[in-house]
């Protein structure tokens, strides 16, 4: 089965985690990483949680998960070790409509995080529909080497670049925006991926 490649906004969306451990504790970051409005149930949680909401990063309800708890949300992820647990919130996460992603089975999930590679703005994903994740991580790395720390500021010069031409071409027809974008940016894309192709790649 083909899955549609999708980015998300999360900002101010409420979004839930169930599960108190070292996974729901990534999957955490990820979200708050995204500005997310972000709930965690679990009957317990680990260190770096506590930490989290000490600083009052987000909402936490210690309990364990009832049927109706995703009522309301976004999104839900589900973190837990159980698989049974995990396939439950799973199916009231389908009955609602609500996205949802389990960290143990695939099997009632209905979109996977992928593993991203930021340079500036510029973010590449990659995902392996859930079946193989190690793999797509080393993919991840190895974009993450390509794109060097090094280039992040010549891609937001870039961008500016682009913007301030945008507002150049106002009132062009499409070809003479094409025109113009290729004679005065297009020698700058390729000054930067001549650069990144120097890098070495290594997993």
């Amino acid at each position: 089965m083909s899955w549609y490649p999708v980015s998300l906004n999360l900002k101010g969306r409420n979004c839930l985690i169930v599960g108190g451990g070292k996974v729901a504790e990534r999957k955490l970051r990820s979200l708050l990483k995204a500005e997310a409005n972000v709930t965690l149930i679990a009957p317990e949680i680990n260190t770096g949680l506590k930490e989290m909401l000490k600083a009052g990063s987000y909402h936490y309800l210690q309990s364990a998960y009832q049927k109706h708890d995703v009522n309301g949300f976004f999104l839900v992820i589900a973190a837990t070790d159980s698989i049974k647990t995990n396939s439950t919130i799973g199916r009231n996460a389908e009955a609602e409509a609500i996205l949802f992603n389990s960290a143990t089975s695939s099997k009632f999930s209905n979109f996977y995080p992928s593993a991203t590679s930021q340079c500036g703005d510029i973010q590449l994903a990659v995902s392996s529909n859930g079946q193989n994740p190690y793999l797509a991580k080393k993919i991840r790395k190895y974009l993450d080497q390509k794109f060097a720390n090094s280039l992040k500021e010549k891609v937001l010069e870039l961008g500016r670049l682009r913007n301030q031409m945008v507002k150049e071409t106002v009132g062009l027809s499409e070809k003479e925006k094409k025109v113009f974008m290729n004679a005065n940016l297009l020698e700058k894309v390729e000054e930067l991926l001549n650069k990144i192709d120097k890098n070495t790649w290594k997993l």
